[in-house]
């Protein structure tokens, strides 16, 4: 809802604008039937005077409906725009930490199918807002004809609306219902693109899948939109019925009462003409209640709040001071991290870990599946935040307010990297010489070409796309390379001449690299080894022996696991 409210204040002169134009067309609209009633009244023939006066009214209609209702709808689709580029900024703002917590599928739901429905209700509101004038307008005009009338109908329909309020609320009960359940829906859909291999090869896990995942969210979903509608539907029909039941009861009292019939014929056909109003408004219901629940879904989300800044930091230039290589760089001091824990289970725990990067070292960190290895990568990269313990990068400990300056010094290729075509380098911009020098160097210039900053092609192998990643990473010029398993999908020929020539090459150019490898032969290319094992992290007295004097050995001792 905050963002609802952000965006009217925004284009608030627009709407007003917009808004004033539909009131004057409704209230000519209002002055045609009053027109219309007395030439019913008093037949007669039609003077100069009272037909120009219906020409100008009916141009005041034309003319300010079209221009508010124009207005109105290119300023919805302008607030389309507008939510759909700031709730990508949230989610581009929003911590790694808690997206994860999120999950994809209903991130997904949220860019889709929420901004959709919020801008389809907003789109109604042109109508919403012509159609409740007409009704306001035709209400006062009724009670002009005659009071004792209006009474009665005015009882009539807020018995009515008394009725369909109960409906109303089960079938906003209904849409909530169904919007939590694309949540699910979504995640079906992700289940069936990035498993599309396991599901090809197994034909019973197929048909498990189908059946038995997604088959129940979906049937779930339709049931209560079909109960939902039922409620819509009852409502239109008991809004038919209620407004011609309301016209026969009132030539009955309004004879009883002793009204002149012409004022009864008057109030029944302003009546007449108030029920598509009427019919629109209640039609319009699902629309704006749909919108209604995708944006209390929005703000549970809990995503970043909206800024413009996109927290640009001096450090992202290639000039940015670099210290000198062996000085300390990035240390950990008793960093633990906590995973949240289902239940009575606690979550896995890395740490306490206290480590010292130095400043050009080469480390390798080994482990088992599960030992903690990616999510200390995490830690070193700012993605994650620490439980407990401090993080310093040149002597500054990094807090909140320090995190994109500390991010700024980190290129990464992670196991399960997106590649993006375009390339960015120091000060959002690349050296085209250097980044095809060393597309050359991963033996991709044959496969791929650079067009001004744009890759030829992405659709690659996935040992081809982790080389055009680590290009990626590697034109950014930030000091710290991080490089989770990247060697894992290599070929072996190409495996050895990432340990044994692009690595040593990386770190005389100054590159601080941390790597996770499984690679044991390659191991005397690192200046240090670190294991991990089950979330400790240890220094491998043998490995680290066999890997050389490097920088900062003898400060890690094995660490002890936390009580």
């Amino acid at each position: 809802m905050n963002l609802f409210l952000s965006l009217r204040r925004r284009f608030g002169g627009l709407l007003l604008l917009a808004l004033a134009a539909g009131t004057c067309s409704a209230l000519a609209g209002i002055a045609l039937i009053a027109e219309i009633n007395r030439m019913i009244a008093a037949p007669a023939a039609l003077e100069a005077g009272r037909i120009g006066i219906l020409l100008g009214l009916l141009a005041v209609l034309f003319g300010c409906g079209f221009g508010s209702q124009a207005l109105l709808t290119a300023l919805g689709h302008r607030v389309v725009y507008d939510m759909r580029m700031r709730m990508l900024k949230r989610v581009l703002d929003t911590d790694v930490e808690r997206l994860e917590a999120i999950g994809g599928p209903t991130v997904y739901a949220t860019l889709t199918k929420d901004i959709a429905s919020i801008g389809m209700a907003f789109n109604r509101v042109p109508f919403v807002f012509y159609n409740g004038v007409l009704v306001v307008g035709g209400l006062l005009y009724l009670g002009w004809l005659s009071w004792q009338l209006f009474v009665l109908g005015a009882v009539v329909l807020g018995g009515g609306v008394l009725l369909a309020q109960r409906w109303v609320l089960r079938m906003r009960g209904l849409m909530k219902a169904v919007r939590d359940t694309d949540d699910r829906l979504y995640a079906g859909y992700q289940g069936a693109i990035d498993g599309r291999y396991e599901l090809a090869l197994n034909a019973w896990r197929k048909q498990s899948f189908y059946q038995r995942d997604f088959e129940p969210a979906a049937e779930f979903a339709r049931a209560h939109e079909v109960r939902a509608d039922r409620y819509w539907v009852l409502s239109l029909s008991f809004t038919a019925a209620l407004i011609l039941g309301l016209a026969c009861a009132i030539f009955i009292a309004g004879d009883a009462l002793g009204i002149a019939r012409e004022r009864i014929t008057a109030f029944v056909l302003v009546l007449m003409f108030l029920r598509m109003p009427l019919n629109d408004l209640v039609g319009t219901l699902p629309i704006l209640m749909t919108g209604n629940v995708a944006l209390r879904k929005i703000d549970t989300l809990r995503l970043a709040p909206y800024t413009e800044d996109f927290a640009l930091h001096a450090s992202d230039n290639a000039t940015a001071m670099a210290p000198a290589p062996g000085t300390p760089l990035l240390a950990l001091r008793d960093v633990r991290y906590d995973y949240p824990g289902q239940g009575d289970e606690r979550g896995f725990r890395l740490g306490p870990v206290s480590l010292t990067l130095a400043a050009g070292e080469t480390v390798f960190i080994v482990g088992g599946n599960g030992s903690g290895k990616s999510t200390l990568m995490k830690l070193l990269a700012g993605l994650y935040q620490p439980t407990d313990g401090s993080v310093s990068l040149g002597g500054t400990t990094v807090g909140a307010a320090q995190l994109p300056w500390y991010r700024s010094h980190f290129a990464t290729v992670f196991s399960n990297a997106h590649l993006f075509a375009r390339l960015v380098g120091p000060d959002g911009k690349f050296d085209a010489a250097v980044a095809s020098a060393f597309l050359k160097r991963l033996h991709m210039d044959h496969k791929v070409s650079i067009r001004d900053d744009l890759l030829s092609t992405t659709q690659l192998s996935q040992g081809q796309r982790k080389r055009l990643a680590l290009l990626a990473a590697y034109v950014e010029a930030r000091p710290v390379l991080l490089l989770d398993e990247w060697a894992a999908d290599q070929d072996p020929v190409f495996r050895a001449y990432f340990y044994e020539s692009l690595l040593p090459e990386l770190k005389r150019s100054g590159k601080t690299i941390v790597a996770v490898s499984h690679d044991d032969r390659y191991f005397h290319v690192a200046d240090r080894v670190i294991r991990c094992d089950s979330g400790v992290i240890r220094t491998d007295s043998a490995d680290s022996a066999n890997a050389g004097s490097g920088a900062g050995n003898n400060e890690h001792n094995e660490q002890q696991a936390a009580a």
